[in-house]
């Protein structure tokens, strides 16, 4: 793979990484409105959560085209970064270690979206439901 490849992909990371962000941050948020017991902020802060998941759908579509798009020993090379292996460039550096920054923040932000989702549906709750 190219430069220019590696760059598009860890483009699209960052992305993620930032979106993540934005999704937690409205999520610790909708906590706190949960705390006042504060409906119309729980419902505004809802809604705006969805801009961002969304966002974060589209670039989960378009990462998924892009490694398709690869011929078959690069899409393996980014699954293997992606499962931790080592990088053989500085550009697979930088790409692992952006993918590893937006993992850790997407497990970061599942488990407060559970906590929340419990809290305000109970038993209702998808992540019961899940299991």
């Amino acid at each position: 793979m190219n430069s220019s490849e590696w760059m598009d992909l860890t483009v699209l990371e960052r992305k993620k990484y930032n979106f993540l962000g934005e999704v937690e941050d409205l999520t610790q948020q909708l906590a706190q409105a949960l705390d006042r017991n504060d409906q119309v902020a729980v419902r505004m802060l809802l809604a705006m959560r969805q801009e961002p998941v969304l966002h974060l759908e589209e670039i989960d579509s378009v990462g998924k085209v892009r490694r398709e798009a690869l011929a078959s020993e690069d899409r393996a090379r980014v699954s293997d970064l992606l499962k931790g292996g080592e990088p053989r460039s500085n550009e697979e550096r930088i790409f692992q270690e952006q993918a590893q920054k937006a993992h850790r923040l997407l497990e970061r932000v599942v488990e407060a979206d559970r906590r929340v989702s419990l809290r305000m549906a109970g038993e209702n709750s998808f992540y019961k439901k899940k299991k």
